[in-house]
């Protein structure tokens, strides 16, 4: 991922048209709630609570999907699943791992992709 990547953003053109403000407030409404359900994501998993923890990455989820950003989604969704089902919850903090390890760079994405549309704006 270079330092000039941004989001494609289909699911929200598909979703809204071409509108670089909705976009905007899209993009930033992800970047006001999504830190802070990650803060309780970290809280319950340190826990080790993890059908708590499927529930926080059930409700994250829907957020990275919304904005294609696939990985962090197949993640979360394997964590959700994971917690769900009660089976092979050993690897759940593996899978939080490798989301951790991506969530600084995906919210840099994100913020690049805000301030390459505000200029259309």
């Amino acid at each position: 991922m270079s330092k000039n990547d941004i989001l494609e953003l289909e699911q929200l053109r598909e979703s809204f048209g071409d509108d670089p403000e909705t976009f905007v407030a899209v993009l930033e409404m992800f970047m006001q709630e999504v830190p802070m359900d990650y803060d309780d994501l970290i809280s319950k998993m340190g826990q080790e609570d993890y059908y708590a923890s499927g529930l926080l990455a059930h409700k994250v989820k829907s957020s990275y999907r919304m904005l294609g950003m696939e990985k962090e989604t197949l993640l979360l969704q394997e964590i959700e699943d994971r917690a769900k089902r009660k089976e092979n919850t050993h690897e759940i903090p593996v899978l939080f791992k490798q989301f951790q390890d991506g969530y600084e760079e995906g919210l840099k994405l994100i913020m690049r992709t805000i301030k390459h549309l505000k200029k259309k704006i």
